[in-house]
């Protein structure tokens, strides 16, 4: 099971919908998903404040800014 990181903030209308498109996905293997809200971190509120959501890969740290569009299923599988 692969991890992956939603980095979010609080009354975000674009991270609910990041995190609908992630439920909708059909997947062979499941992914494990992990709530990060950036303003409980300074130095993540620094860095992705204007951003936010941004889906981060755990094994490699690769990061998926919003919109996802059509890249979102090949960056959960790779």
């Amino acid at each position: 099971m692969s991890d992956f990181y939603l980095l979010t903030k609080p009354q975000c209308p674009l991270c609910d919908k990041a995190l609908t498109e992630l439920h909708g996905l059909t997947l062979e293997q499941p992914i494990r998903l992990h709530w990060v809200d950036i303003t409980q971190q300074p130095e993540l509120q620094d860095e992705y404040a204007l951003l936010v959501p941004v889906l981060v890969r755990a094994k490699d740290d690769a990061e998926l800014r919003w919109p996802f569009n059509n890249q979102l299923m090949e960056f959960v599988t790779a």
